[in-house]
């Protein structure tokens, strides 16, 4: 008996898409962390840190877009004509 391929196969690209969209939370939280932490928590100086928070945002709204892009529903509206 044969395993089931199409169920094989879609179980990893769920679990890599939560990973994702884990990822895509996550550094913008840390960069706000980051931004917002006091001198007893993170030694930097105030300038380095706003810049590597604003880094870390930016670079999570980057992910979130191109995960988005890559996992959006196909528009089939165009295949009734």
């Amino acid at each position: 008996m044969l395993p089931n391929s199409n169920r094989s196969s879609r179980s990893p690209n769920k679990a890599l898409r939560y990973f994702t969209l884990f990822m895509c939370l996550l550094y913008p939280a840390l960069g706000l962390f980051i931004m917002f932490s006091d001198d007893n928590q993170l030694t930097l100086p105030d300038k380095y840190k706003i810049i590597l928070g604003v880094m870390l945002i930016a670079y999570g709204a980057l992910r979130f877009y191109r995960s988005y892009k890559k996992n959006k529903p196909q528009d089939y509206s165009d295949e009734d004509n």
